[in-house]
């Protein structure tokens, strides 16, 4: 076996960049990252404040919807009960039923008279 070429790698070339950068612009690159990413910060940042905003507006719309929902159910128990009920529909002139007729119809009629 040859074991020249792993002694000696002449053959492999060291990686070198087409382009050369300099110490300005590499500091110019980072300088400008930071300043990037400490705006993508502010930016998260008012929009979590946003968010917790809206979140905390609409638990007290909840909270003032359920107080309501309620209230309604309240009143409207107080509404739906037997002797109210009866004074309303007396009021709008409706009368007690005594005994209801129906209709009889034999099996063989599709309609009747």
């Amino acid at each position: 076996m040859n074991y020249t070429a792993i002694l000696n790698p002449s053959f492999i070339r060291p990686l070198t960049f087409k382009w050369k950068l300099s110490r300005k612009t590499i500091g110019f690159l980072g300088f400008s990252l930071v300043v990037a990413l400490i705006g993508f910060y502010i930016f998260q940042i008012n929009e979590i404040t946003q968010a917790s905003f809206f979140i905390a507006n609409y638990e007290k719309q909840v909270q003032a919807l359920n107080q309501e929902s309620q209230t309604l159910e309240i009143s409207f128990s107080g509404l739906s009960s037997a002797p109210t009920l009866e004074a309303l529909l007396a009021s709008a002139n409706y009368e007690k039923v005594g005994k209801v007729y129906y209709i009889q119809m034999l099996e063989g009629m599709v309609a009747a008279k």
